[in-house]
């Protein structure tokens, strides 16, 4: 594997919702942590609450200087799955995608994740009157899913946002859909 001799951004998987304690762990070990955060506000019946979440789920960055004992450390903090590289190693980040990453962090409002969501993924509405409701992605708009669900006499579409859902793994599709 090979490793550069300056320091460099890198790109960390980690495990889902696992943002912020990685960065702590991280810092704790006197790491430079980038985790990326959006504020949205959320509507509640009673209230509404202004949310801060990751830009890039199940994603942080991290400056360093990278070497085996190095990268085996990061390896071994709760949380890491592993650092984003190619067939020569660990893949670093320009630093000018880096400060436009930050300049995301001043926007307020709703980030689509594209990438999360693609046509034929099956899907469970976890917000909403529709709460519970399980269909299959027909569409990826920029802001909105269009779902498909299966009824009788026939087959029905909603449109919603992707912040309403949650993706479904394969095997549990079909006990979703015959719940």
């Amino acid at each position: 594997m090979h490793y550069r001799c300056t320091e460099c951004w890198y790109v960390l998987r980690i495990r889902s919702n696992f943002e912020k304690q990685v960065e702590k762990l991280l810092t704790n070990k006197q790491f430079v942590v980038l985790n990326p955060t959006y504020q949205v506000w959320s509507q509640r019946k009673d209230r509404k609450k202004l949310l801060t979440k990751p830009i890039f789920k199940g994603y942080v960055f991290l400056q360093t200087l990278l070497n085996p004992e190095v990268h085996l450390e990061i390896l071994q903090t709760c949380g890491v799955i592993e650092l984003l590289k190619n067939s020569q190693g660990p893949i670093p980040v320009p630093d000018e995608q880096i400060e436009n990453v930050r300049l995301l962090e001043n926007h307020i409002g709703h980030c689509f994740h594209s990438p999360e969501f693609a046509e034929g993924d099956w899907v469970r509405v976890c917000e909403g009157p529709l709460t519970d409701l399980v269909g299959q992605i027909d569409q990826v708009n920029r802001k909105l899913l269009r779902i498909s669900i299966d009824s009788v006499p026939g087959s029905i579409a909603i449109e919603v946002g992707p912040d309403c859902v949650e993706l479904l793994e394969q095997d549990s599709v079909y006990f979703a859909v015959a719940k």
